[in-house]
């Protein structure tokens, strides 16, 4: 396995990439001049040559630090949610919380979830609600479900998880948290068309308090920042 290279070797691999695109221009503009200066000669193909050899050259350069670029962006990412706190707001009840789905446009479906589809932004949005003290293998698992859930004209899935619990410990933060960035970075990295983002919302039963990981407006993301919009209506103080 290579060793992956830091910012510094990146960026040396990059100019040098630009400077092989540089020159290969350079070697067809040269090439004309030479044409125009010894038509004898077909020194245009040989400035093609030239280029397409100084082309591959760069691409073969790009190539190399392409996965080590897309590590150091990825970890970047992350470490700049480090210091983003879990959301805090109040709700009187689940029902409250339904109702506020409701006036989204969320209809509630057969198998227990909630869902509505935006058509012109071909994102279908789906919600759930989940009493439980098992907490990670359940939310595993909810989220195998949305995956599953890809219909046809939504390349984007945007899902709310619902979680009640007696009490909410520590533990239970920081595991939201964590799946809530993974989630944040999956939407920089190029994994194909369907696209999916889950936002585990805390319901503590004795406090009445929720939270949630917002997203930061200093923060470009998409997908999970349409489930965000929708939790800000739903917890409006």
């Amino acid at each position: 396995m290579s060793r992956q290279k830091d910012k510094k070797e990146i960026l040396v691999f990059e100019i040098f990439a630009k400077i092989f695109t540089i020159l290969g221009f350079v070697a067809v503009l040269m090439s004309l001049i030479l044409s125009e200066a010894m038509p004898e000669k077909n020194w245009f193909i040989y400035g093609v040559i030239v280029f397409v050899v100084f082309f591959l050259i760069s691409a073969l350069l790009k190539s190399v630090v392409k996965n080590d670029k897309e590590i150091i962006s990825v970890n970047e990412k992350l470490k700049s949610y480090d210091d983003v706190e879990l959301y805090q707001a109040k709700y009187n009840s689940i029902d409250e919380i339904k109702s506020g789905l409701d006036k989204s446009s969320y209809e509630l479906l057969s198998n227990g979830f909630y869902f509505k589809r935006i058509a012109t932004q071909g994102i279908c949005y789906y919600a759930k609600f989940i009493e439980s003290e098992v907490f990670n293998d359940v939310i595993e698992k909810e989220v195998v479900r949305f995956r599953r859930f890809h219909r046809q004209g939504c390349e984007q899935i945007s899902g709310i998880l619902f979680f009640s619990l007696p009490k909410i410990e520590e533990e239970h933060k920081d595991y939201v948290k964590d799946l809530s960035k993974s989630f944040l970075v999956s939407e920089i990295i190029p994994t194909g068309k369907m696209k999916l983002s889950v936002i585990v919302v805390l319901l503590d039963q004795t406090t009445n308090e929720a939270f949630y990981f917002d997203v930061p407006s200093s923060k470009k993301t998409i997908i999970y920042t349409y489930s965000c919009l929708v939790l800000k209506k739903i917890f409006k103080k």
